[in-house]
Order: C-alpha cells, then structure tokens, then sequence
C-alpha cells in the first residue's frame, strides 16, 4: 500500500512539473530591469496605437526577421514599426515575444514550488521503477530551467510599458492575417490582458469594431477556427466577448455547426451529428434546409478537416 502511496504520488508530482514546463516554454516572469529611453518611448507610442479596422490592411512582407531568441527589448521598436506599416510576419513574431515575457509571472511561483518538492523528496526506499519515475521528473525539471534562461534572456529589460502594447499586437495581427491572432483576438479579445483592459477601457469599443471585419476575412480565407469560435458563440447560453457581439442565433448557431461537420474527420462525426440533431428539433424544416443548404456551399471555400485545426480542447490563444 505505501508503494501504491508513492507511485501515485510521482506521478502527481510529474504531471505538475511536465505541465509546468510546457507552460514555462511560452511564459517567463516580468523583467526587473528597465528599458532605454528611447526604447519606453517606442513601447509608449506602441501603445497609444489602435489598429484601423475601418480601413483594409496593406499587408506586406518586410524580409528577414531577427533571430530568435534576440532580446525583445534590442528589436522592440524595429519589430513595432514594422508591424505597424503591414509587416504580417514581424507583427506575429512580435506579439508572440511580448506573450512570453507576459505570461510566467503569474504561473512562476508554482513551477518553482512543484520543483522544490520533487527536489526535497527523498529516494530512499524507492523501488527501481520508482526510481526511473523520478529520474524522469529530474529530466523535466531541467528542461524546464533551459527553458526559463531562455526566456529570461529573450525579457531580460522589457519594460512595462512594452508589455502593455500585446492586446494591440494581438489585434493589428489578427488585422493583417495571422490565423492563431485572429482566434484570440476573436475569442477574448482585450479580456486576454484585463490588466490593460482597465488601463484602456476603449479597447472593448475596439473589439466590438474588429469583430464583424475579422469574421468575414477569417471565412473568406477558410478559417476552422473562425468557424469552430461562431457555432459556439451563437449557441443559446453561450457566454464570452464573441458572443456579446453576434447574440445567441440557434439556426446560425445550427448553420457553422453544420459546416464544421461537414469537414471533421470520421472520428468527430458520431458526436457533432447529436449536436445538430439536437439544435434541429428546435428549428423550422425551412431553416434547416436553408443552413444545410448554405453549409454545403460554403465547405468549398475550405481545405482540410475542421477538427484537425480544433481539437476537442484547443485553445484559440496558444502562440
């Protein structure tokens, strides 16, 4: 029985270190060093900046990016300015730079808890597989502390102001095409940063703006994620910014869920048909005919299965 006690116990402890570590590779605490002057100055207008969502971009593409790993604060400006001008591929490297150095304050106290206790845990006793377990939480903890000098270095002197600008870079590369942007910004929008949402209180007004123009640019360029976000957002009871902006709509809600069923992969179909079997029974023989209709004619402008792109569980902001 003690044995059983301390399997189940490694294997808690690795769940918590291997699921530390792979959130530690896009996360990293908030720098303490300050950045230049004229580096805060460049993240202050970075800021201030609303992409136009009234206007079409001029998407362009600006060369080759800076090698990864560059430290944000060295390149923020260029990578800003080149964002700004239509730049799809620096506006993307940008706001994904800006996630890591975002993300790991709030997650960092736990990495480092879940790794005090595997350290402090004695072998003693432990049986060989117990002991191969916990050489493989060892492995992870290392690779976990690769990863947080990384991104340590690559935040090393990221001013607050810099951090402030990642909403925005989220929307301007959500604006000027870039598919996983577009999902996040399409499902929380400014509530990704609600630090910088009540620092900017007209970045709802923003979103509610982008929304509509984003919708038609993600289906137009056959977009899963876009549809899988709209047949959920138009479900009945269905809450989030998204769903605020398009209110509930059950034979919309029916259409893009359809759609969806029309490109899963074999393995999705048995569960989305009691999907839509059920949302049918609420719906007139006329509004269904028309959704199916419009699903089947739609499904030409996409390419691959829908739940390749979404799996059960995605997660419309993982950079």
């Amino acid at each position: 029985m003690q044995m059983k006690r301390s399997i189940l116990l490694g294997l808690a402890v690795i769940a918590a270190v291997t699921g530390a570590y792979f959130v530690g590779r896009a996360e990293v605490s908030r720098p303490h060093a300050a950045a230049s002057a004229g580096s805060r100055d460049a993240a202050a207008g970075a800021t201030d900046a609303t992409p136009d969502f009234a206007t079409p971009p001029t998407v362009i593409k600006g060369g080759v990016l800076p090698t990864a790993g560059t430290p944000l604060k060295d390149i923020f400006a260029k990578l800003q300015a080149r964002a700004n001008a239509g730049d799809v591929d620096a506006a993307a490297r940008l706001l994904r730079d800006l996630n890591q150095c975002t993300q790991l304050r709030a997650t960092q106290w736990k990495n480092a808890n879940a790794t005090d206790t595997l350290t402090r845990k004695s072998t003693e006793g432990m049986s060989a597989a117990q002991l191969r377990t916990y050489q493989m939480l060892l492995d992870a903890v290392e690779l976990r502390r690769q990863a947080e000098s990384n991104s340590l270095r690559l935040c090393d002197g990221v001013s607050d102001a810099m951090l402030d600008s990642l909403v925005p870079n989220i929307a301007q590369a959500a604006r000027l095409g870039d598919e996983r942007a577009r999902a996040c910004y399409l499902e929380r929008g400014p509530l990704y940063d609600a630090r910088s949402l009540l620092k900017h209180p007209d970045s709802i007004r923003n979103y509610r703006a982008a929304a509509t123009s984003m919708i038609d640019a993600g289906l137009a360029k056959g977009d899963w994620r876009v549809v899988d976000l709209l047949q959920k957002a138009y479900e009945p009871g269905a809450q989030g910014l998204l769903a605020g902006v398009v209110g509930t709509d059950p034979a919309r809600h029916y259409r893009y869920l359809k759609l969806y069923r029309l490109g899963a992969e074999q393995h999705r179909v048995a569960q989305l048909d009691q999907q839509l079997a059920a949302t049918a029974a609420n719906l007139s023989p006329a509004q269904r005919a028309e959704a199916d209709e419009w699903a089947q004619t739609k499904l030409r402008d996409f390419h691959g299965p829908s739940t390749h792109t979404t799996p059960p569980g995605w997660d419309a902001c993982e950079f």
